[in-house]
């Protein structure tokens, strides 16, 4: 056996030990490498999903949903006396005052509101029924309120939070279906299929309401990120409104190429206590993000986070573009509260952790 010459001997014990520490590291935080990577060179390789067919939207207060405003975004008034409900549907998680602010929001345009929830979230995690233990806070709503409780459970050997989640959203199909059979023949269903935080401006429904804008339309949202002070851009688009036919279901993935500009509000991760956070961060879809860094869960960090508009997983942006990436990563606190929703400004004391300057949660 050749012995190694001295000066290698001297070097080998450091390779080891850095080599072995590369490795810990490698294992440990795979997925946050895998994911810098990714996001990293995202602009080189992908471009952005979503609508791409965007309608101009005219709107200014006082403004009558007629003929002549249904033929500026190029479409029909509605027949007269032709019956139109709305049904908002929505999955309920933890946001309570979110859903406060988007009832009122919606209250003069829409006809019911449908909400299911569960004790457990995607992830399988047990989690309280926040809706069901708060239900008197929306008693002015009660009369269209049709609520479904769906049991939770583990998830199971080779199932994913992506499935419980699909089997949720199916939950509101079948819901909303059973209602419709109730309505007078002839009856036409308009449905808002979104997250509790997509919120559509009241005059955004009227304006379908009375418009006939074909079977189905995106929503261009207003981005906002922990409250209204972090503004990302015009780039949320999942929110779409379905002339329900017997093909319909309950979505919220892209049905069209077309979009309506400036529709609403889009407020991610708008939560008012530290421990909703938490509970959000592990138990919906993309829970993976935490990749075993429990770090990311620390209050301290997430109030910190929350304060500086940075990324909640200490991630880059999901961006198409180098200058999107580069935006995103150094927002600047909004100083205007033009253009929110009427009961968020009303109520501003009740709801000034999601109004520009009140980054500090509670718990």
């Amino acid at each position: 056996m050749v012995a190694l010459p001295r000066r290698y001997k001297v070097l080998l014990l450091p390779a080891l030990l850095i080599s072995t520490a590369l490795l810990y590291f490698v294992a440990e935080y795979h997925y946050q490498i895998q994911n810098a990577l990714s996001y990293a060179t995202r602009p080189l390789w992908d471009s952005p999903e979503g609508p791409k067919e965007v309608i101009p939207h005219y709107y200014a207060e006082q403004m009558k949903m007629d003929a002549a405003t249904c033929k500026l975004h190029g479409w029909q008034e509605r027949p007269a006396g032709s019956t139109v409900k709305v049904l908002d549907a929505v999955l309920m998680s933890s946001e309570l005052d979110l859903l406060e602010i988007r009832m009122n929001e919606l209250d003069s345009v829409v006809d019911f509101f449908f909400i299911v929830e569960s004790n457990a979230t995607f992830t399988g995690l047990p989690k309280e029924t926040y809706f069901a233990s708060n239900r008197a806070r929306y008693s002015k709503f009660e009369s269209k309120i049709v609520y479904k409780f769906l049991p939770g459970f583990p998830l199971k050997p080779g199932q994913t939070a992506w499935d419980v989640e699909a089997h949720t959203r199916n939950t509101m199909t079948f819901l909303l279906k059973s209602h419709m059979q109730k309505s007078p023949s002839g009856s036409k269903h308009l449905v808002i299929m979104s997250d509790v935080d997509e919120i559509p401006s009241h005059h955004t429904i009227s304006l379908l309401k009375a418009c006939d804008f074909g079977s189905s339309i995106h929503l261009q949202l207003r981005n906002y990120l922990y409250s209204f002070e972090w503004y990302i851009g015009p780039t949320s688009w999942r929110v779409s409104v379905h002339d329900w036919h017997q093909g319909s279901f309950y979505r919220h993935s892209q049905s069209g190429d077309r979009i309506l500009a400036d529709s609403g509000w889009h407020c991610s991760y708008c939560f008012r206590t530290l421990p909703e956070y938490v509970v959000k961060m592990k138990g919906f879809s993309h829970s993976d993000r935490i990749g075993g860094n429990k770090a990311l869960l620390d209050p301290k960090r997430i109030q910190q986070t929350i304060c500086t508009g940075k990324d909640m997983f200490d991630m880059l942006p999901e961006a198409y573009s180098y200058v999107d990436m580069l935006s995103q990563m150094s927002l600047q606190p909004l100083t205007s509260a033009v253009g929110l929703p009427l009961f968020l400004l009303e109520h501003a004391e009740q709801y000034r952790f999601l109004l520009p300057g009140g980054c500090r949660r509670e718990g």
